[in-house]
C-alpha cells in the first residue's frame, strides 16, 4: 500500500512538472514583454525575440528530460525498474544535462555579442552555475546508467542460474 502511493506521487510530481513546465512555456514571450517594459521600459521586438527562442533552445534538452523520467516512472510502476528501457532514458537524461551546457553557454554569448542591452552583463557567474549544476546531474545519471547495466547483468545471470 505504502509502496503504491509512493509510486502514484512520484507520477504525480513528474506530471506536475510537465504540466507547469508546458504553461510557463507557452507564456513565455508575455512573461518576457512584461518583464522588459516593466522593468527597464523596453519594448523591442528583437530583444524580446532574441530571449524568448534562447530560452526556448535552452527548454528543447529539458522538456526531453522530464518525458524520458516520465517513463522511468512508468517503468518503476510497473515495476520493471531494472530494464534496458531504464538505461536509455538514463542516457538520454545525461546526454540532455550535457548538452544544456553548451546551449546555454551559445545562448549567453548570442546574446552578449548580439543584442545591445547584454552588451555589458558579466556572464561568468551563470555559466559557472549552470555548467557545474549540468555536469553533476549529467555525471550522477551516467553513474546510474552504468549501476544499472551491471544491476541487469547481474539479474540475468541469476536468473538463468535458478
Amino acid at each position: 500500500m505504502k509502496n503504491n502511493f509512493s509510486q502514484k506521487s512520484l507520477n504525480a510530481i513528474v506530471n506536475l512538472g510537465i504540466c507547469i513546465t508546458f504553461i510557463l512555456l507557452l507564456a513565455t514571450p508575455l512573461i518576457t514583454t512584461a518583464f522588459f517594459k516593466s522593468q527597464f521600459s523596453l519594448l523591442e521586438s528583437n530583444l524580446v525575440i532574441n530571449v524568448v527562442v534562447c530560452i526556448y533552445l535552452f527548454s528543447i534538452p529539458y522538456v526531453i528530460a522530464l518525458f524520458k523520467l516520465k517513463k522511468l516512472c512508468i517503468l518503476i510502476k510497473k515495476n520493471q525498474p531494472f530494464s534496458i528501457d531504464s538505461i536509455k532514458s538514463l542516457k538520454v537524461i545525461s546526454i540532455c544535462s550535457f548538452s544544456e551546457i553548451i546551449i546555454f553557454t551559445g545562448c549567453i554569448t548570442y546574446l552578449k555579442h548580439s543584442v545591445d542591452f547584454f552588451k555589458y552583463a558579466i556572464i561568468g557567474g551563470p555559466i559557472i552555475i549552470v555548467t557545474f549544476i549540468s555536469l553533476i546531474i549529467g555525471f550522477l545519471f551516467l553513474v546510474l546508467c552504468q549501476l544499472f547495466e551491471i544491476v541487469i547483468k547481474i539479474k540475468d545471470e541469476n536468473d538463468k542460474t535458478i
